[in-house]
């Protein structure tokens, strides 16, 4: 009895990316299964601080482009002064982030 060995190339690729979507699909659950599972997902804040802080956060945004639109149409012209006024905007509202020390 000689081997059960194909050399059909057709059912050699059909069991190959069986094999690989199989894995696949495993993978993808592992991963929502850790997703559900995760115990360090932050906690959802209330209604109504997420109310309060996106109001604040919008009003700040107005405020900002407000500041940045003021600023360009003051110095339409001259190139070296908006430059000049948009980098003191962009670090007196856009502060660089603050990198966490260990």
């Amino acid at each position: 009895m000689e081997g059960s060995t194909t050399s059909n190339p057709w059912l050699i690729c059909l069991i190959n990316m069986t094999i690989v979507f199989g894995v696949l699909i495993v993978l993808g659950l592992v991963m929502n299964i850790i997703r559900l599972v995760d115990p360090t997902k932050n906690k959802k804040p209330k209604k109504q601080d997420l109310g309060k802080s996106a109001a604040v956060s919008k009003e700040e945004e107005e405020k900002k482009v407000a500041a940045i639109a003021a600023a360009i149409v003051a110095s339409e012209d001259d190139d070296a002064e908006l430059a000049a006024v948009s980098a003191t905007l962009v670090h007196k509202f856009f502060e660089p982030m603050q990198l966490p020390r260990s």
